[in-house]
């Protein structure tokens, strides 16, 4: 049997309810007027009213006379799915791809729609704006916490929706997070290195100049050898030679390779390197220019997460917070936290993970008779 053909109105009702469940009008926003969306629709201004009256009566919309239509709040989710925010550094890298498709796993398992904006600081408007439209917002730190502003300060605490952050602490303002110690695994990792007899360690790490004294940008490179250093007298570790400014706009592969190569005398003295796994490529690329050899020469242990790292030949020991368990920890904080608006802030905790990979083996017999000889 021939379907009968909709007619105008209810062809810009279901435009409209498509646009909703779209996420481009989200639950609690206002429409744009009328006449603006009858000229979007391509209908007369009667015909959109019409449209708009069949999806009030569908409990889909509000008509509040003098200030607007406005998009239910308290839209079932099996009509309309809800949003849920991602704010990321606005810097493109494995991890990011990572933690998008994680949360988007996560969000579809829950039936949630995920939107991502990428921002360089906690003041731009979109971080506002995303918070508006979307039911939730799960937040990668985009720079220290200590930086937000109050305004946004004030939404993460008051809880009216929940505002996650991933991987970073955020009770100081009294938000939620999703945290992970990779202390936990120090003692483990460190006991391992000292197993394989590497007592002279090359950290390479970046750093930043503010008010003329260095700052790390990888904290747990810094907590790592300091609690190593600390538990074994007698081992050195270099966290000197290899702290690097890396150039604005610049690939740090290139500063990496290129001082390591530079510096192949000194490189010899040592029998393993730890980096963030970002570096990796770069801390190989200088390996290998300074003539020596992965890991016959000298090991690599490197901090952080990638999907793609176990394709990485040969695979790096990595010590990790692994991506994907905080982002369905984090999508399982947005429920709690959604039944729970009056709670303190909550922190939910991931496990770290420790693979040894293929660049950690014994330090050679031949480097121990070199350095004490």
């Amino acid at each position: 049997m021939k379907q009968a053909r909709k007619t105008k109105v209810e062809q810009a009702r279901d435009w409209l309810l498509k646009e909703i469940r779209n996420g481009n009008f989200p639950r609690g926003t206002a429409l744009p007027p009328e006449r603006e969306l009858a000229e979007q629709v391509g209908v007369s201004y009667m015909t959109l009213r019409k449209a708009v009256g069949m999806l009030v009566d569908e409990n889909f919309l509000d008509r509040n006379h003098g200030s607007g239509t406005y998009v239910r709040s308290e839209i079932s989710e099996t009509k309309v799915q809800k949003q849920l925010g991602l704010v990321l550094p606005a810097w493109s890298a494995p991890e990011t791809l990572d933690v998008i498709m994680y949360l988007s796993e996560a969000c579809q398992k829950e039936n949630w729609l995920l939107r991502v904006i990428f921002a360089r600081s906690w003041e731009e408007r979109s971080i506002l704006d995303l918070w508006q439209s979307c039911d939730a917002v799960v937040c990668s730190a985009v720079r220290h916490i200590s930086e937000i502003p109050p305004v946004l300060a004030e939404k993460v605490a008051n809880h009216s929706k929940p505002f996650i952050f991933n991987g970073a602490n955020a009770e100081s303002i009294g938000g939620d997070s999703v945290i992970c110690y990779l202390e936990s695994l120090h003692d483990e990792v460190a006991e391992k290195l000292s197993r394989l007899g590497h007592s002279r360690i090359l950290l390479v790490d970046q750093v930043t100049n503010q008010n003329g004294t260095q700052q790390t940008l990888h904290p747990s490179l810094t907590s790592f050898w300091e609690h190593f250093r600390a538990d074994r007298p007698g081992t050195h570790v270099d966290n000197r030679l290899m702290s690097l400014e890396i150039p604005l706009f610049e690939l740090a592969h290139h500063t990496i390779r290129r001082k390591l190569a530079a510096a192949k005398e000194e490189l010899r003295k040592f029998s393993a390197i730890v980096c963030p796994l970002s570096f990796y490529w770069g801390v190989v690329s200088g390996i290998y220019a300074a003539g020596l050899r992965i890991p016959e020469d000298i090991s690599v242990l490197t901090f952080g997460d990638r999907q793609e790292a176990e394709f990485y030949h040969p695979r790096p020991a990595t010590l990790s917070a692994p991506l994907r368990d905080q982002a369905f920890r984090a999508m399982e904080l947005v429920r709690w936290r959604e039944q729970n608006p009056d709670a303190p802030p909550r922190v939910l905790h991931v496990k770290p993970k420790f693979v040894v990979g293929e660049t950690l083996i014994a330090t050679s017999q031949s480097f121990v008779d070199k350095i004490y000889a």
